[in-house]
C-alpha cells in the first residue's frame, strides 16, 4: 500500500529550490538595495548598475506561482514538470532461481519528473541580465500585482539607471503585464513577451467557487503552502479568479485598451493539455517462464564483461550460475491513462490545459503570436520557450 508520503514524492517534488547565477559584488550590492527600497527579501538579480542603457529582463509568473518558475522550474510549477513525451524503459531485476510473484499489476508511477535548467540561467549563458520576484499577492486582485510591478520598474530605474526593460510573463503575469502597460503613460518597457496568458478568459477562473475553503486550505496546509510558498514568506489573504473569466469587465477593458504602440508584442499559445501519463508496472510474461538457453548465454557475457573490467553496473543483473539462475526479473509499464486538467473544456481541447490557444493570442496584427506543442506547465522551461526568449531578445539587442 502506498503511503502519503510516498504519493507525494510521486505527484510532487518535496526539495529545497536548486540553481545557480552569475554574480559580483556590484550585483549583489544592487539586489540586496532593490530589496531594501521596496523592504523586501524575493527580489533576485543580475543586473550591474554600471550597465546603464543595456536591456533588462524582467521576469513575472503567473497565478498562484513564485519567482522559482524562472529558476527553478520544476520547483516553480508545482512539481509538475513531466516527462510525459517518452515512456520509461522497463526495470530489470535481475536473475533469480525462483520465478516473480504470480500476479500482474505491482506498482503504478507518474511520468517521469524533469528538473530543467531555468530560463534565468539560459540568459546567464548569454550574458544577458535579468531580474525576478515572487508576488505578494499572487492570488489575489490583479490590480494589486500591477501596483507591485509598477513600484518594481520605478525601483529598477533608481537602483540600475535607465534600462531598456523587456518582460517576459507567464499566464496570468501577461495580464498584470499588459494592464501597467495600458495605464502608464511613460514606461522603460519596451517589448512583452507573453507565455499562455488567458487575454481570452479561462475556465480555471471557477476556482472562485471555492473561495473560503480553498485559502484555508493553502494557508494552514505546511505541505501544501509548500508548493506555491517554498519558505513561507507569503500569505494568501484573498483569491481573486473572476477577473480572468471569459467575458469579464476586466478582460473586455484590457482588450478595448488595445495594444500600445511604442511596446512590441510578442505572445506564446501552448497546444498540449497533457499533464501527464500513469503507469502500471507489470512483469514480463517471459519472467515467469525458465529460461535456460538465454541464461547461460547472459552467464558468459558476465564472465566477459567481468574480464574486460567493465563496471559492475553492465554485469552485476546477469546471472551469476546459469543453471538455478534461470528465471529474468523485468518489469515493463503499460500506459493506464493520459491525466488532462477537465476534458470537454476549450482550454483542453485546444490548448495549454489551462488556456485556450484562441484566448493566449491577441487580435491585433502587429502582435507576433507563436504556437508551441507544450502544456501550460512546460510554457516557462522547454526548449521552445528558450529558443523564443532568445530570439526575442536578440532581435531587440540588434536592432
Amino acid at each position: 500500500m502506498i503511503t502519503k508520503r510516498e504519493l507525494l514524492v510521486k505527484a510532487f517534488t518535496i526539495r529545497e529550490p536548486s540553481y545557480q547565477k552569475k554574480t559580483s559584488n556590484r550585483t549583489i550590492a544592487a539586489e540586496r538595495e532593490m530589496n531594501e527600497k521596496l523592504q523586501r527579501t524575493d527580489i533576485e538579480s543580475t543586473a550591474d548598475p554600471k550597465n546603464e542603457g543595456d536591456f533588462l529582463i524582467l521576469f513575472v509568473h503567473g497565478f498562484a506561482a513564485s519567482k522559482y518558475c524562472w529558476l527553478d522550474p520544476d520547483i516553480g510549477n508545482l512539481g509538475w514538470v513531466k516527462d510525459y513525451r517518452n515512456d520509461p524503459p522497463p526495470r530489470d531485476f535481475g536473475w533469480h532461481a525462483i520465478p516473480p510473484p504470480p500476479f500482474f499489476g505491482v506498482d503504478w508511477s507518474l511520468s517521469k519528473q524533469l528538473t530543467p535548467i531555468g530560463a534565468s540561467e539560459i540568459l546567464d549563458k548569454h550574458n544577458i541580465e535579468w531580474l525576478t520576484y515572487s508576488q505578494k499577492s499572487a492570488f489575489g486582485p490583479i490590480e494589486t500585482s500591477v501596483k507591485e510591478l509598477e513600484q518594481i520598474i520605478a525601483t529598477i530605474k533608481a537602483v540600475y539607471g535607465n534600462r531598456r526593460i523587456i518582460i517576459i510573463a507567464h499566464s496570468r503575469g501577461g495580464l498584470i503585464s499588459k494592464y501597467y502597460l495600458s495605464h502608464t503613460k511613460k514606461t522603460s518597457v519596451e517589448k512583452l513577451i507573453t507565455f499562455g496568458t488567458p487575454f481570452g478568459g479561462t475556465f480555471l477562473s471557477a476556482i472562485e467557487l471555492f473561495h473560503l475553503p480553498s485559502k484555508l486550505f493553502l494557508n494552514k496546509v505546511k505541505t501544501v503552502r509548500k508548493l506555491w510558498d517554498v519558505h513561507r514568506e507569503r500569505k494568501i489573504e484573498s483569491i481573486s479568479t473572476k477577473q480572468m473569466a471569459p467575458n469579464s469587465d476586466f478582460l473586455l477593458d484590457l482588450e478595448k485598451r488595445g495594444c500600445r504602440k511604442d511596446v512590441k508584442f510578442v505572445n506564446v499559445a501552448g497546444s498540449c493539455s497533457l499533464i501527464t501519463n500513469v503507469y502500471v508496472w507489470q512483469w514480463n510474461l517471459s519472467s515467469l517462464k525458465p529460461q535456460f538457453n538465454l541464461a547461460f548465454k547472459k552467464h558468459a557475457l558476465r564472465k566477459q564483461l567481468i574480464q574486460e573490467n567493465k563496471p559492475p553496473k553492465d554485469w552485476y543483473n546477469l546471472p551469476e550460475l546459469p543453471i538455478p539462475q534461470c528465471f529474468n526479473w523485468i518489469l515493463k509499464p503499460r500506459k493506464l491513462f493520459h491525466v488532462y486538467p477537465s476534458i470537454g473544456y476549450k482550454e483542453v481541447l485546444m490548448g495549454d490545459g489551462a488556456v485556450a490557444v484562441e484566448s493566449a493570442l491577441l487580435k491585433d496584427p502587429e502582435v507576433k503570436q507563436y504556437i508551441i506543442h507544450r502544456n501550460h506547465f512546460d510554457m516557462t522551461c522547454c526548449p521552445e520557450a528558450y529558443k523564443i526568449m532568445m530570439d526575442e531578445i536578440n532581435k531587440c539587442q540588434k536592432g
